[in-house]
């Protein structure tokens, strides 16, 4: 039978028979029966085929091979002359006839015809690529461009990456079933768990990994399921450090055999000179029903603690919060010590109902009724009868202190059944049983391939002559971003490629990376260090973005890759790991207010250590010259190394580079270095060194702060200028931070805020409001706070947030002098700022924001009496007052000018 017109196939070919038989047919038709009448050329038998195994299939589409590429099995088939598509609308075959004139069949599934080359896709986006390679990429001792080198190796035809969706193909990201089983050999928590699905399912995933949660353990996990399928991956990072990481953890478990490090020439001699042998494997094959099993339910019963593990460390993190709260509460109340009354067995939510009901009774000028008091004795116990008869300031004392208190027990009990639930469910064991499994698993897939074979020696020239055999012995395969086309031929690309450091990786390069493999994992950080542009070089770039048009999305100046990736793949899942395990609470609690937006979750426990934060700060000059500062050199050597230099691992960072190398001078040794090269390093020490006599946009940049700071597992001391500092400054809200943690006092004329408590009672009287819309003459309170919190998120207004009626006692610190009306004032129960707006990290107060009716407040004498006393107090402490008048139009625009500080 003519192969170009019919196509026969067998579907379930026996005794070693080959499934496509075209061209061993002599003739085929259909019986009375309606089967299959077959004789072959090798003899005039016939032979009858049910329509079920048989197919006949006619009529082939030619596909165009124009501008297209073919692809049998990932490999681009480069020699492709004619290509016939047969189908019955169910079962697809090709049939395809190579320039040599050799021909063959193939199964549908194993086939893959591009439609427009990548480079055509949306105009002069490439060329827009290739450009900026011509123009930074590093160039080598034979004056070519290896970058540029590097972008002449991708392969145009293939749209099936995802490179060609960066660069505007409209087809959408392909999405997957989930596998049946997925391995965790590295362990995991919930949000690792999220992270490595969303990568087995998706084309495309972006893993957002902020220190110390877990992202190499991350990677690991994805490699592991990606081999657990018979499929290749290539994991790259800007620098090498990154992947000698990767390496380190593999070979830990035995793994190391399967992976190759390769990408820079030098790199593939080191691995071809050292290549190794199998391990022994004989014990690694394994009944594998009992340990598929086993891992089943060990992660099972882990996914079922998960939420237990989230709010265990959710509760540390509040108690932490309550008792500093409380510490300062008791500080501040400490003069009526001898009156303050607990309701101890009362819970903290009915308290705070009851502080709510009682400072609505004051306001309206009423005192506690004789049912009023029964009512909540009956509530809050019978203390709160005789309680609520005492002067409001100690009623209002007594129930802020009960709530702590009580909020504490609650806090307490519920840690003491999470921990049982935890306890019951053994996540220790779990862990260690999903680990122990799946790994055993793994190890059995990698011996079933690798344990009847003998290992195959490869030249430098093999790995790209023979990529597919390579590939079936090294798997897993790693490399620099900058050299990750350069690893295997081009007619190959990898099943997966996972990008780790990603936030570091410019655009021009992590482009290349995408090229190399059918899905893709994105690994990093936007709140870490960025890759670094020189001036000239943005200048070059900025240039460059403007000839070819490209909209932000791309532009290589202002872009990390990983940032380009977020904003074109829109349709891309986005997991943030939000378990911490690295820094002590109080080092980490900072970056996850100032940068994280509160969204980390601190698996490490505080345990009451006293030297955790410090700040050490020079006497107040110009001490800086350029990027270099003796007296602060001198404080690390003369106070801060005795203090910490015997004490477990320490390590010293600086933006600047000639700090730190002046830093090892006068110390003997080599232990300071830049935030740049500490990023991916750890201590259990950090000290930090600022340098500048004042904050500057460098050495205060919120990612580098951010790196730096996480560096530290149990300490950190700050070294920095004694001078005045803005202080929205990154550095000058981490210095309030550490005094606040550390109680440092001093006689301010503004006392922190409590706002753990005034959260709950803002909520509170919000919600009552919301109830009993008739209560109030006033402007809407709900409206008001509602077009506060919507201006500050619109304005990135960091850690600042929004308290409702908030006591002027609380406020006003203990040395300022107030003659005897302001003092009755500022003691009075009436006495509040509407709202409050404050540094949530911090716990400093920013402005007060009153909200005026016209009547109320410009026809009472009296009532203008008390706001002049409260604006004097208030300008006394320096503190910024805003009226709004409910007979003004208040929109969004207004409130944002108020809060323009």
């Amino acid at each position: 039978m003519d192969a170009k017109k019919c196509m026969i196939v067998d579907l379930e070919p026996r005794g070693g028979r080959q499934k496509f038989i075209t061209e061993a047919v002599a003739s085929i038709s259909v019986t009375r029966n309606r089967m299959w009448a077959v004789r072959f050329l090798s003899g005039s038998r016939v032979f009858n085929y049910s329509r079920s195994r048989l197919l006949y299939l006619v009529n082939p589409e030619e596909i165009d091979l124009n501008d297209k590429g073919v692809y049998i099995m990932n490999k681009h088939i480069t020699d492709a002359k004619h290509l016939l598509r047969f189908t019955d609308g169910t079962h697809t075959f090709y049939h395809l006839t190579h320039a040599t004139g050799y021909h063959e069949d193939i199964e549908g599934n194993k086939v893959y015809v591009t439609r427009t080359p990548i480079n055509k896709t949306n105009g002069s986006l490439w060329s827009y690529l290739c450009q900026l390679a011509a123009e930074t990429g590093l160039v080598g001792d034979n004056d070519e461009n290896l970058l540029s080198k590097q972008y002449e190796l991708v392969d145009l035809n293939r749209d099936d990456v995802p490179l060609a969706q960066y660069l505007g193909d409209k087809s959408p990201l392909k999405t997957r079933h989930m596998p049946r089983q997925v391995y965790y050999p590295f362990g995991c928590n919930s949000s690792q768990k999220s992270a490595v699905e969303a990568a087995l399912t998706h084309q495309l995933s972006i893993i957002q990994g902020p220190p110390g949660t877990g992202k190499t353990q991350t990677i690991l996990n994805i490699v592991a399921n990606v081999l657990m399928a018979g499929k290749t991956v290539l994991v790259v990072s800007n620098n090498n450090s990154a992947i000698d990481n990767i390496v380190e953890k593999l070979s830990s478990e035995g793994l190391d055999f399967i992976a190759a490090k390769l990408g820079s020439a030098e790199n593939k001699k080191a691995f071809i000179d050292n290549q190794v042998a199998y391990p022994d494997m004989d014990r690694w094959t394994i009944d594998e029903e009992p340990a598929r099993a086993k891992t089943k339910k060990a992660l099972d019963m882990m996914s079922r603690g998960f939420d237990a593990q989230t709010r265990q460390a959710q509760l540390n993190t509040e108690r932490d919060a309550l008792l500093k709260e409380a510490k300062y509460e008791k500080m501040l109340q400490a003069k009526h010590d001898d009156k303050v009354v607990r309701l101890s067995a009362c819970k903290s939510a009915r308290l705070m109902r009851l502080l709510h009901r009682y400072q609505l009774l004051t306001e309206s000028g009423h005192r506690p009724g004789l049912w009023f008091r029964l009512r909540w004795a009956c509530q809050a116990g019978w203390r709160a009868f005789t309680l609520l008869k005492e002067n409001p300031g100690i009623v209002v004392s007594s129930l802020e202190t009960s709530y702590y208190y009580s909020r504490k027990t609650e806090i307490e009990e519920e840690l003491a059944s999470t921990g049982a639930t935890l306890r019951d469910l053994d996540m220790t064991q779990s862990t260690h049983d999903l680990r122990e499994s799946s790994l055993a698993l793994l190890r059995n897939e990698i011996a079933r391939h690798c344990i009847a074979s003998t290992r195959r020696i490869f030249t430098i020239k093999d790995l790209k002559s023979r990529s597919e055999e390579f590939l079936k012995e090294y798997p897993i395969v790693l490399s620099t971003t900058y050299s990750s086309k350069n690893c295997i031929g081009k007619d190959m690309v990898f099943d997966y490629v996972i990008m780790d450091e990603a936030s570091q990786v410019d655009i021009t390069t992590g482009a290349l990376a995408l090229s190399c493999g059918l899905n893709a994992v994105i690994v990093g950080d936007d709140k870490q260090l960025p890759n670094v542009v020189s001036q000239e070089e943005a200048m070059v770039l900025r240039v460059i973005q403007h000839a070819y048009n490209v909209d932000e999305r791309y532009n290589a100046v202002t872009h990390s890759f990983l940032q380009s990736c977020v904003e074109v793949f829109d349709d891309a899942p986005v997991t943030l790991l939000r378990e911490h395990y690295r820094c002590h609470p109080k080092i980490i609690e900072f970056c996850n207010r100032r940068f994280y937006d509160g969204e980390l979750i601190t698996m490490t426990v505080d345990h009451g250590e006293d030297d955790v934060l410090k700040v050490m700060r020079t006497v107040a000059g110009n001490h800086a010259r350029e990027h270099f500062n003796q007296r602060e050199i001198d404080v690390i050597v003369r106070e801060v190394m005795p203090q910490y230099g015997g004490k477990d691992s320490v390590g010293i960072t600086t933006p600047y580079r000639q700090q730190a190398e002046e830093i090892n001078k006068a110390l003997g040794c080599n232990i300071a270095s830049t935030v740049h090269k500490y990023q991916g390093r750890e201590c259990d020490t950090i000290v930090m060194s600022m340098v500048d006599n004042s904050p500057t946009q460098f050495s205060d940049d919120g990612n580098l702060l951010n790196v730096a700071i996480s560096r530290a597992k149990k300490r950190l001391c700050i070294v920095a200028s004694g001078n005045e500092m803005p202080p929205d400054s990154n550095l000058a809200q981490l210095i309030a931070y550490v005094k606040y943690n550390n109680f440092d006092v001093s006689e301010s004329k503004l006392h922190s805020v409590f706002d753990l408590l005034y959260k709950q009672y803002t909520a509170q009287r919000l919600a009552y409001e919301k109830a009993h819309r008739g209560v109030s003459s006033q402007l809407s309170e709900n409206l008001v706070y509602d077009m506060l919190t919507t201006a500050i998120s619109k304005l990135g207004l960091t850690s600042t947030e929004v308290l409702c009626h908030y006591p002027l006692s609380n406020l006003i610190g203990s040395n300022m002098r107030l003659d005897e009306r302001e003092k009755a004032y500022v003691e009075s129960p009436f006495s509040h700022v509407d709202f409050l707006i404050y540094n949530s990290l911090t716990k400093q107060p920013l402005k007060a924001i009153e909200v005026d009716g016209w009547h109320f407040h410009k026809e009472s004498e009296a009532q203008q009496e008390r706001d002049n006393i409260k604006d004097r107090l208030l300008a006394k402490c320096g503190m910024q007052v805003e009226r709004i008048s409910t007979t003004a139009t208040v929109n969004l625009d207004t409130i944002e000018k108020m809060l323009k500080f």
